[in-house]
């Protein structure tokens, strides 16, 4: 390792292996976390450590030295926090090291070399605090065949002094085709790391986007990844959809025992594949007051950009209100949302009358004849009922005069009058 001042006006030695600090990177990923502020201990643990193969201790001879008391290439300068942190970031050799060692860290060094030379320590001021660390900020899936499924993975990093607690690790909208998971726990100890899966399985052709998001006990919680990726259809597969249909259809009002007018809906292949029909399903406890008819039928195919249609109508078998659900099922194509059936059902007209054992009521239309006038209470006003009261007068009239013994209009005496006495002539 280099000395950490600029030179002195004579010769400045330098260590033959080059950037010798690159030990003390290697304790620090070794050790479980940060030591406690000003622990001298680690401080010299840190000073004395090989991690990278192939480079040398800041201890070796070529550098500073097992002993910093000797003074080697100035090390005891290395007694104050600060300086040590300048030189990671401003001299060429040791630059490599800036950002992964902590102030607590360099405030460990300084503890052991002021320690070993008998200087004043300085140190850093230190705050105990996690910090969030994302391997990414964001994540992208291309595009994916949908049912398909793509995984990605970002690491989360503790690089603070004190533990990380994670309260969760969600999806804003969890609605976009992707899922997450990961191998954290509750807690991320100071530089320890764990890892996030987040998997894609788009249900629908086009672009996809959401959020990971992860809460913690650490400075600007929640910290995030953002998501993107794009469904797409593989060249085979039919893409089936109601065409200028909402989510429900309302259905005119119907007498029960009737069935309403139909009403005509139009399902469309807009996918590049042909869509198979496998069936067009009723659903939901009163099913069985709706109908269904029209081109789309169970076993038909639906070629890319074609159409078929579906008829529904209501026919109920009681009063009320009625609702159902309309599903179709296919093969080698994705499925149109299932729609909402609804109408009111109402009573059959009333069918009584005089001829089915009801009250007598006018015959209107059907022949024959009427006694009674619409509205009258009892009395007859129909002319066929005088009609038939003359006609009745007409035979009693007639068999009075039959009874009298003669028929009206003839001069012969009546079969039921007595014959005449004998040598009587007969009465003119």
């Amino acid at each position: 390792m280099t000395h950490l001042t600029p030179p002195a006006p004579f010769r400045r030695p330098r260590c033959r292996t080059p950037l010798p600090w690159a030990a003390w990177l290697g304790l620090l990923a070794a050790a479980a976390g940060p030591a406690a502020a000003q622990d001298a201990a680690n401080g010299q643990a840190l000073y004395q450590a090989v991690i990278v193969s192939g480079r040398q201790t800041c201890a070796a001879s070529a550098c500073h030295g097992g002993n910093p008391a000797s003074n080697l290439n100035r090390i005891r300068r290395g007694a104050s926090a600060a300086v040590t942190r300048s030189a990671l970031t401003n001299v060429g050799d040791m630059r490599f090291l800036s950002g992964h060692l902590t102030d607590s860290q360099l405030n460990d060094l300084a503890a052991y070399i002021a320690g070993a030379t008998g200087q004043t320590a300085s140190y850093l001021s230190v705050s105990t605090a996690p910090v969030v660390a994302l391997g990414a900020s964001s994540l992208a899936f291309g595009t994916v065949t949908v049912g398909e499924t793509v995984s990605r993975t970002v690491s989360l990093r503790n690089t603070g002094n004190a533990a990380l607690n994670l309260s969760g690790i969600t999806l804003a909208s969890g609605s976009q085709g992707f899922s997450r998971s990961s191998d954290c726990g509750a807690s991320l100890a100071a530089g320890t790391a764990c890892t996030l899966t987040v998997q894609f399985r788009p249900t629908a052709a086009g672009a996809r986007s959401d959020t990971l998001r992860v809460a913690s006990n650490a400075s600007g919680s929640p910290h995030t990844v953002g998501l993107g990726g794009t469904g797409t259809l593989s060249a085979a597969v039919g893409a089936l959809g109601w065409n200028g249909t909402a989510g429900g259809i309302t259905l005119p009002d119907t007498a029960v025992g009737a069935t309403s007018t139909p009403t005509t809906l139009s399902l469309r292949n807009t996918g590049s594949g042909t869509a198979t029909l496998t069936a067009i399903v009723l659903g939901g406890a009163q099913a069985g007051d709706f109908t269904t008819g029209g081109t789309c039928l169970a076993g038909g195919t639906v070629a890319a950009g074609a159409s078929c249609t579906v008829t529904v109508a209501l026919a109920p078998q009681s009063a009320g209100q009625k609702s159902a659900t309309l599903a179709v099922t296919a093969g080698n194509s994705t499925l149109p949302p299932s729609l909402t059936l609804s109408g009111t059902a109402t009573a059959a007209p009333d069918g009584s009358g005089g001829g089915n054992g009801g009250s007598p009521g006018p015959n209107v239309g059907a022949g024959g004849c009427s006694l009674l006038q619409p509205g009258a209470p009892d009395g007859p006003a129909d002319p066929v009922l005088w009609a038939l009261a003359l006609g009745a007068a007409a035979v009693l009239w007639r068999r009075t005069r039959l009874d009298r013994g003669q028929e009206p209009g003839s001069r012969r005496p009546s079969p039921r009058t007595a014959p005449p006495a004998d040598g009587a002539a007969p009465l003119p």
